[in-house]
């Protein structure tokens, strides 16, 4: 190792082959840079996991979570078209197995900012929707670009399962709509298969969200239970709110 070091640093190296060397070695500490370590420059606080395995070309992460939302056991690598432009874009993707259905994301992010593109698939809720009984988010060509917090630009389609709401309903309801941006913040207005079932799901710069739950035309043996679980009248029909924060 010394006489490797002492060749390093005799003059008599060009300055083309110090370049070489130098590059050399800086790929060499790429291509075995640990995604442990990426994912927690990247996104501190933010991005979650109980166990990151691999390098940034090729990695394991288990149990991720990105806010609130759980990702799950998905592999994940360093995207190299972006990295050409300067931006380190990383690609996460979860095959679908049994009951779990398949998701993948391409994004990158920093203090402030974040960009999400070619979003599609769905990601489990759990009790994580408050009090709207819903059980998953779903995706379509969604993406997401945030600068200085704030939503400057969105599209793709979101969806969010519905529980079965009382036991005279059918299965799951899933509502869908469009993403946009309103004043800073991500919208998204979904309407239900028949069109009486509305959700307006709003996410604000700072993490915050907020869902309105709307149904409408339902007879009065389905009502009356609702009520009774926390719904109140509205125009129409009934609903319920929501909160929480990211």
């Amino acid at each position: 190792m010394i006489r490797r070091w002492i060749f390093v640093r005799d003059g008599r190296l060009s300055g083309r082959a110090k370049l070489t060397l130098a590059a050399l070695a800086f790929l060499a500490l790429i291509a075995t840079f640990p995604m442990r370590l990426a994912l927690a420059w990247a996104a501190p606080g933010e991005v979650t996991a109980r166990e990151v395995e691999g390098t940034v070309w090729s990695a394991r992460i288990y149990d991720l979570r990105v806010g609130a939302l759980p990702l799950g056991d998905v592999a994940a690598h360093l995207r190299l078209l972006p990295l050409l432009v300067g931006r380190a874009e990383v690609h996460v993707e979860r095959p679908g197995a049994g009951a779990l259905p398949a998701f993948a994301a391409n994004g990158a992010g920093g203090t402030g900012w974040a960009y999400l593109h070619d979003v599609n698939g769905q990601v489990a809720l759990g009790d994580g929707f408050g009090a709207i009984p819903a059980t998953a988010l779903g995706f379509k060509a969604f993406h997401l670009r945030m600068a200085n917090g704030r939503c400057e630009e969105a599209g793709g389609e979101v969806s969010l399962i519905l529980a079965p709401l009382s036991e005279l309903m059918p299965g799951p309801v899933t509502l869908t709509g469009p993403a946009r941006c309103s004043k800073g913040a991500l919208y998204v207005p979904m309407t239900g298969p028949s069109g009486l079932e509305r959700v307006f799901l709003r996410i604000e710069p700072d993490g915050r969200w907020r869902a309105d739950l709307v149904l409408a035309g339902l007879p009065v043996e389905i009502t009356a239970p609702l009520l009774d679980m926390g719904f109140s009248a509205k125009p129409g029909g009934i609903g319920i709110t929501a909160t929480g924060r990211l």
